[in-house]
């Protein structure tokens, strides 16, 4: 593809200008060519401009159908992106959920465990009075 579309340097090395044909059989026809060939020197560049043009629209029209399949290709990844977005904020707010209740129930078991040891503290005072009651009682009889 390289020596497809408009030429900016002949084999040469030379840079590439473009010109104004001033024969009879092309008059005023456009070409590029190396300043040290013509026509019939298949050693130096000549390419006239209207095939260039024609190879430079080919190709562009080459990239752009790739451009397109690009595009739908990426169209879908991103279609595909937005499901798993949409499924994955779903999970979220079901963890979230869940974490909630968790909380919920990590805080009525905090409180279960707090009123456990108020009534354990109770029993602990209801059992040294008990005591109390009894050696007073065994010292009086």
């Amino acid at each position: 593809m390289a020596d497809r579309g408009f030429p900016t340097h002949c084999p040469c090395g030379a840079r590439v200008s473009r010109r104004t044909s001033k024969t009879p059989t092309n008059p005023g026809r456009l070409f590029h060519s190396c300043p040290y060939g013509n026509e019939n020197n298949p050693n130096h560049l000549f390419k006239w401009t209207d095939l260039c043009m024609v190879e430079e629209i080919e190709d562009i029209k080459f990239n752009i159908d790739g451009l397109q399949m690009a595009s739908v290709d990426t169209e879908k990844i991103v279609q595909v992106c937005q499901s798993q977005i949409e499924n994955l904020t779903l999970q979220n707010r079901a963890c979230c959920s869940l974490v909630s209740t968790l909380k919920n129930e990590i805080s009525g078991i905090e409180q279960e465990i707090k009123d456990a040891h108020m009534e354990l503290r109770s029993l602990k005072n209801m059992v040294a009075c008990v005591v109390v009651l009894f050696v007073v009682y065994k010292l009086c009889t």
